[in-house]
């Protein structure tokens, strides 16, 4: 049902954002790998879109940090450091628990069903070990979270750091983990369903929680091995 609502949503979308939504897609499974030079003709082939959506596309991603506009040198598909997932994930963190936090008083009963769907079918793909499916329906359950908490603020600000902690996690982490993630997601979805606002936060922490750890392992690492050249 969720699925399906968003799928609906997506056909009716402008032009610009579907470029921009299919631009980000490629970026977050790393098809447009970090430090990749990119070209306003590639994009449009690879989205079959015109120019004007895609260039609309390319300065949205840019504000967002996803793509990097070098004047006189090009486009490039910007970096991923270790060190500033650690920062978005903190600035992340409080945001994921206002966006709960007010989902547990504005959703309705029809909207807590549809999260738990999205919750089950991140687990179906973390299961299947399908790295793009899970990324896919963990987008779907941050956009439904972003809609049924009602506070367009929040959503906005939390939006583009969901993105760019998707990316960061697809660079970073295999499908060996995919679990251990997939079942928080479903935690907070479980606590929702049951109007439960204390568990609910406990769930949504725990969850950021455990992509903190793993991104400040991830930094450690990284530390570790620039120290060794």
């Amino acid at each position: 049902m969720a699925i399906d609502h968003l799928l609906a949503e997506h056909a009716r979308e402008s032009l610009a954002d579907k470029a921009y939504r299919l631009i980000e897609e490629l970026i977050v499974n790393l098809d447009l790998s970090p430090g990749m030079v990119l070209t306003e003709s590639d994009l449009c082939e690879r989205t079959e879109i015109g120019r004007t959506p895609v260039r609309e596309a390319i300065k949205r991603l840019s504000t967002e940090g996803l793509i990097v506009i070098r004047p006189r040198k090009g486009l490039f598909v910007s970096e991923v450091e270790p060190a500033e997932y650690v920062l978005m994930l903190e600035t992340r963190k409080p945001l994921e628990q206002l966006m709960v936090a007010s989902a547990v008083k504005r959703a309705t009963a029809q909207e807590r069903e549809a999260l738990a769907e999205c919750a089950e079918e991140i687990l179906k793909q973390a299961r299947a070990e399908d790295v793009k499916g899970y990324l896919r329906a963990d987008k779907i359950f941050d956009e439904v979270l972003c809609a049924v908490s009602r506070n367009p603020y929040t959503a906005r600000a939390c939006a583009p750091l969901q993105t760019m902690s998707r990316r960061a996690w697809s660079a970073f982490r295999g499908a060996e983990k995919l679990e251990d993630s997939a079942i928080l997601h479903r935690d907070v979805a479980v606590a929702l369903a049951n109007n439960d606002a204390d568990k609910a936060q406990e769930a949504i922490t725990q969850l950021m929680d455990h992509l903190t750890h793993f991104a400040v392992e991830q930094a450690e690492q990284h530390e570790q091995i620039a120290l060794a050249r």
